[in-house]
């Protein structure tokens, strides 16, 4: 009996081995593709089966990512914020059901309770609360001080009634970090700190609290990088050091002093402590947990859903209490959050009944990151990955010869490289995106002009999508070419009868604007 127990302990041990290496060298061939610039930790039932790090942290410098490489969880902050906030209700200090008003005596929308700011029912703006303030003071970061004031100001008001619709904004977890100072008596920092971080082991965990530079001094942190012309420019840069990319330097710039809804810093490892403290029950009560991951209740009795974020194949996803929730056909009930900043993707996923944990980042904000995410849940639960991919894209053979040796030469190297399918694939979207990034953020003589060249070639390419003949008819109107632009826009229009924006600019157009 002895024998056939140790016999079954080595066939058991030998297919967590198999189960492990397996995963490690999935992930191991994805970061020696360079198709991840980040880190991944894998985890089951509490036990890490791979940590890995593959890139640089820091491009300009030189400095890799590491294991002990701190990341901006971007989103993912938004799942400590909830944490707080029902931990203050478990200790009887706040109800869900309480009136913001409650808290902050000016607050412009008495109706709104801590239940619509934790499930995005609150109808408040998102960032484009801040708009009017960022352009009076382009050089100005927002802060959570700048939230109730603006909120005052803000015209449009409420996106609808409370409760009809669930509309992901990020001032709402800005004020639940305002709500749990107030009820706490501790700044965010230290309330986080406390009762959570310490709690949980994260010992490489903290709060960016602006002005301090602690994160920019911090020689372990990844910066979040960009390419400026991803589709003929292969440098990356640090993705706010330019004012002339407004978007950019707007979501990581302008709004980088508020907290609640981002800005903290960990390692996946201090991510799988979180997780291992959350899910035994060490921060918040098990009917509270239940309560976090049920889906949230519409005003009309309906449950919302949306795509999943970075999670490939079938599925939906819903809100809890700050929590996604992800339904996925073949897959048992999972519970996270994704996380995004121009220049870096983050994400937090956990299976419910088979404790499995993934999280992980990509400080390049890469393509395949959903992909190699995807494919971690899939070899733990005995399914083939997605193949990693070692293609390169026609938009950027074309697009980088066409900057450095014009539309012949780009024309050449794009017929020399489309036939070959096992290295090189072609993409829609990536020409339509390689036009934009010339026609609007390119500033060398003769840009736009490449923009048609490309914009022209997508319509031969791609001759049944009224996208591109819209992109076209776009870049046309924008260096004055009115009858071509009329033309394109026509021929838009003719494939898709829904395309409004496109009517709206023919009629312009027409009208002689």
């Amino acid at each position: 009996m002895k024998g056939l127990c140790f016999l079954l302990l080595c066939f058991a041990f030998s297919g967590a081995w198999a189960q492990d290496n397996t995963i490690s060298n999935y992930v191991d061939q994805a970061g020696k593709a360079k198709q991840l610039n980040g880190g991944i930790l894998v985890a089951e039932n509490g036990r890490v089966i791979t940590n890995q790090a593959f890139g640089y942290a820091d491009f300009e410098k030189g400095i890799p990512n590491i294991l002990g490489t701190r990341f901006n969880l971007c989103s993912i902050s938004k799942l400590f914020t909830s944490t707080a906030v029902l931990q203050l209700r478990d200790r009887g200090k706040l109800s869900l059901r309480d009136h913001l008003d409650k808290f902050f005596p000016d607050f412009p929308y008495p109706e709104l309770t801590v239940w619509n700011l934790l499930t995005h029912t609150s109808g408040l703006p998102d960032l484009e609360l801040y708009e009017n303030l960022v352009r009076q003071y382009p050089d100005t970061v927002v802060t959570n001080k700048n939230i109730i004031p603006e909120l005052k100001k803000f015209k449009p008001g409420l996106h609808g009634r409370p409760g009809d619709d669930c509309r992901y904004s990020n001032v709402n977890y800005s004020l639940l970090a305002m709500v749990v100072e107030k009820v706490s008596g501790l700044s965010f920092s230290d309330y986080l700190e406390k009762y959570i971080f310490l709690p949980a082991g994260m010992k490489d965990t903290y709060l960016r609290v602006y002005p301090s530079k602690r994160w920019q001094q911090d020689s372990r942190v990844a910066q979040m990088h960009t390419l400026p012309h991803p589709f003929y420019d292969s440098t990356y840069r640090y993705a706010d050091s330019s004012s002339k990319y407004d978007y950019i330097r707007y979501c990581n710039f302008n709004c980088s002093g508020t907290v609640g809804e981002s800005n903290i810093y960990a390692t996946t490892a201090d991510l799988a402590a979180f997780d291992r403290a959350f899910f035994s029950g060490k921060l918040l009560k098990p009917a509270t947990m239940e309560e976090a991951f049920t889906p949230v209740k519409l005003n009309n009795g309906s449950t919302y859903h949306q795509p999943m974020d970075y999670m490939q194949g079938e599925g939906k996803m819903a809100f809890g209490l700050g929590w996604d929730i992800f339904e996925q056909p073949g897959f048992s009930k999972a519970v996270g959050h994704a996380g995004f900043f121009y220049g870096n993707n983050a994400f937090y996923y956990h299976v419910l009944d088979k404790k499995q944990f993934i999280t992980g980042y990509d400080n390049t904000a890469g393509s395949e990151f959903g992909r190699i995410i995807t494919s971690a849940l899939y070899l733990l639960n005995g399914k083939a990955p997605m193949p990693v991919r070692d293609r390169h894209s026609l938009a950027f053979v074309y697009g980088s010869t066409l900057v450095k040796s014009g539309p012949d030469a780009a024309a050449v190297a794009f017929n020399r490289a489309k036939g070959d399918t096992v290295h090189y694939y072609l993409d829609e979207n990536e020409f339509n995106h390689l036009g934009g990034n010339l026609l609007y953020r390119s500033d060398f003589a003769g840009h736009q002009q490449l923009a048609l060249e490309v914009f022209k070639l997508n319509t031969f390419l791609f001759p049944n999508s009224f996208n591109t003949y819209d992109s076209y008819g776009q870049g046309l109107r924008e260096i004055g070419r009115r009858k071509e632009a009329i033309l394109m826009y026509q021929k838009s229009i003719a494939l898709n009868p829904g395309n409004e924006d496109g009517k709206q600019a023919l009629k312009e157009l027409m009208d002689g604007k």
